[in-house]
């Protein structure tokens, strides 16, 4: 399967974490987080893959893809020591970085050839959840675009 995880800003006591300093926490631990609200945990399984997409005002950017290599987990209580706001997740999955695009993708870039987002004019509709599937060429799509803009 293929999905976009989706990371904002994320508010902790007095620190902001900003989307892009938690995907590099979390490409860099090489697991990604869930909390308990996540959709389609039960769709994710080895092997998938993924697009990291960064919302929020002043990202709206596709900044790395991702592949699955194991099951879903409770997080260990130990990690909750290396960075706080890994107590705010439950479950985890470890991950493998396919590409982290020095040149991040712009959705306003590919955002009318997508085909899950069915009204262009407020694709961030489209955007809410903390992940969701998307159809292999989707994904394709997003990937290539991504890479062509980094090889320029």
């Amino acid at each position: 399967m293929y999905f976009i995880f989706i990371v904002n800003d994320f508010p902790i006591g007095d620190k902001l974490y900003k989307g892009k300093e938690i995907v590099d926490i979390l490409i860099k631990n090489k697991h990604w987080v869930f909390n308990q609200a996540s959709p389609n945990l039960s769709k994710i399984s080895p092997g998938d893959e993924a697009v990291v997409y960064i919302a929020g005002k002043g990202n709206r950017l596709f900044y790395a893809n991702l592949r699955i290599t194991g099951d879903l987990k409770e997080i260990n209580p130990n990690k909750l020591a290396d960075e706080p706001f890994y107590n705010m997740f439950l479950t985890e999955c470890p991950i493998s970085t396919k590409n982290i695009w020095n040149s991040p993708l712009s959705i306003t870039e590919v955002k009318d050839k997508l085909n899950f987002i069915t009204d262009k004019k407020n694709y961030g509709l489209f955007l809410r959840q903390s992940n969701r599937i998307i159809e292999k060429s989707d994904y394709e799509y997003i990937v290539k675009m991504a890479n062509k803009k980094n090889t320029i």
